[in-house]
């Protein structure tokens, strides 16, 4: 975008990285596609590949003493569940859970909220006085933003919304990958072949980066966890499947680089994003500053 005078009217800039962020959406849009056609059929591979690694390394006499017709209908199982999943790693799938994730987002943040307001009332009306005392804690506690709008079902015009739309479909490959990783590792408890089935928060907090886990080859989660609720409970090292989208890209180049080129997409967005809060941010102060003097001009004037 060419540099714009900084007397001119800062909606025009808006208008202008409106237009750009709309000739960005189509491509955008076809490079998360090529992302996760390849995701589909690199996905099923790199699973039965973890999954191996976890038994050969972590249980192979359990997994040889299952006999031959239970070890095959465990591969059956395994292949089945994790080819439905990778069935359905679309955009429109992906935007169905991104809507949900962000809801109940939205649904924590209210709730953090109303819980804020709850403690500064308390602290302000404690005293059961009608009016203020001045000694008690003052708090303003913002509005929702209009990014906690819901997710749209179609790409936002908007450099704002339509990081944000990426950025929730994102998560949502996460979240898709890990409840996959999730229902695998049932099927390997089901058969002795893990210690335990660690909780969806642990792993989603694993994802995060809250957690810190122990080193491990690819898609597995190895960690020491307690063998009960003492303080002072035995620790066990427990290995499960958890599916990372880093793991995958790094093993398979075609996947890496495309990546690359969904994020050079997501860069060029976050430019205009970036240009867009600035441009928003002068036109509210420009407005502010026209109300202020208005208002002070119609206070000065002498009434007739």
């Amino acid at each position: 975008m060419q540099d714009l005078n900084p007397h001119q009217d800062a909606s025009r800039a808006l208008h202008q990285l409106e237009a750009e962020t709309d000739q960005l959406v189509l491509p955008l849009l076809r490079q998360l596609e090529d992302y996760l056609g390849l995701l589909r059929q690199e996905a099923p591979r790199q699973t039965l590949q973890a999954v191996f690694k976890l038994v050969s390394q972590d249980c192979p006499e359990r997994y040889s003493s299952l006999g031959h017709g239970t070890r095959q209908t465990l591969q059956r199982r395994l292949k089945t569940l994790t080819q439905m999943s990778c069935c359905v790693l679309t955009v429109e799938h992906l935007l169905v859970l991104a809507r949900k994730l962000k809801a109940e987002h939205q649904r924590i943040k209210q709730e953090r909220r109303r819980k804020m307001l709850a403690a500064l009332e308390h602290l302000n009306g404690g005293s059961g006085q009608d009016e203020p005392s001045g000694e008690g804690l003052i708090l303003a506690i913002r509005e929702p933003s209009p990014e906690d709008a819901a997710l749209p079902l179609t790409p936002p015009r908007d450099p704002q919304g339509l990081e944000d739309w990426c950025l929730w479909l994102n998560r949502a490959m996460v979240r898709h990958l890990r409840t996959l990783s999730h229902q695998l590792d049932v099927e390997l408890l089901n058969h002795r072949l893990i210690q335990a089935v660690l909780p969806v928060r642990l792993l989603d907090a694993v994802l995060a980066g809250d957690v810190e886990a122990m080193q491990a080859p690819a898609n597995l989660l190895k960690m020491s966890v307690p063998m009960g609720n003492e303080e002072n409970a035995p620790q066990v090292v427990t290995c499960v499947l958890l599916l990372r989208l880093q793991d995958m890209e790094f093993a398979h180049l075609p996947l890496r680089r495309s990546r690359q080129r969904l994020q050079q997409h997501q860069k060029n967005l976050h430019n205009l994003v970036t240009q867009s809060r600035q441009w928003r941010r002068r036109l509210v102060t420009e407005q502010a500053m026209a109300d202020w003097n208005n208002d002070l001009q119609q206070i000065q004037s002498p009434r007739p």
